[in-house]
């Protein structure tokens, strides 16, 4: 029994070999060398956004497993166990499932994790997001390690054009300005490096915390008055509601507060995947339906 255990991790790694023979070499986005095989058909997913992005090329027949908090597309959650949370998901859950390749954030799935997939021969191809031309090279990436290529490339072709369709219905008018609130006591918005930032502006409006470099922030409210914001900006089902504002002291005194200024974001506008430009046409109908536009 005892020699059995000293043997596993070699009988694993020997399995792993063994099954995924025929590999080429690929560069992912952080610039590793990966062992890719030529024919991924047990592909393991650790972030809700590159799941979206397998779906999106049409692979998800070689999906196996995803995270948890996966919502798009919906039968993505319904036609694939989880292996845990996106933040150190369960190596035990991934390994039991025998992947030829898993797709990762190293930003959220754990060094730990990572290393750990590694150290037993499982290729882990990492990707990386921030802004629009992240989604842009995911879906390539994905479509060049799944043998999606054409689909990629129509894909990223389509969404190239309806970015292009949406940033041109502003072009010359008045951007009005809005401020993204998930909580308001404290207030925890957006700054000039998150995803959703970029995804206002590319709906034709302006985020008052676009000169604050992070990406998430928390602010008083009384640094907000100053600034004056046009909107209020909402996600759809969050925590934070316009009643909530009424009633809040700081809050109350702000003329979008007053007069119900508020704009409800779809939730698709903050993943960084493909779902994302459903989110951002939805915000741009909306800003272009508003009285001063």
């Amino acid at each position: 029994m005892k020699t059995l255990r000293r043997c596993l991790p070699l009988l694993v790694l020997l399995a792993y070999s063994v099954s995924a023979w025929a590999v080429r070499m690929e560069r992912d986005e952080t610039g590793r060398t990966v062992a890719v095989p030529d024919h991924a058909h047990r592909v393991i997913s650790l972030s809700p956004s590159i799941t979206n992005t397998v779906y999106a090329v049409g692979a998800a027949g070689d999906l196996v497993a995803i995270t948890d908090y996966t919502e798009f597309p919906p039968q993505a959650a319904r036609e694939k166990p989880s292996v845990g949370k996106v933040v150190n998901p369960s190596l035990e859950r991934i390994v039991a499932l025998h992947p030829d390749l898993v797709l990762a954030l190293p930003e959220f799935n754990g060094a730990e994790t990572i290393a750990g997939l590694e150290r037993i021969g499982v290729p882990v191809f990492l990707f990386s997001t921030g802004d629009i031309s992240n989604i842009y090279r995911s879906v390539e990436s994905v479509g060049r390690v799944l043998g999606h290529e054409r689909e990629a490339s129509a894909l990223i072709a389509e969404l190239r054009d309806r970015e292009a369709k949406v940033r041109a219905q502003s072009e010359g008018k008045v951007r009005p300005t809005g401020v993204l609130v998930l909580s308001i006591d404290p207030l925890i918005t957006a700054g000039r490096n998150a995803f959703i930032t970029q995804m206002i502006e590319a709906a034709g409006a302006r985020s008052i915390t676009d000169d604050i470099k992070q990406d998430w922030l928390q602010m008083n409210v009384e640094a907000i008055l100053p600034r004056k914001p046009d909107y209020i900006l909402l996600m759809k089902n969050g925590p934070v509601s316009l009643k909530d504002m009424q009633h809040s002291a700081g809050w109350s005194s702000l003329e979008a507060v007053q007069r119900g200024r508020v704009i409800i974001l779809d939730n698709r506008i903050q993943i960084p995947a493909p779902v994302a430009f459903e989110g951002l046409e939805d915000f741009a109908r909306q800003l272009h339906a508003l009285p001063s536009h």
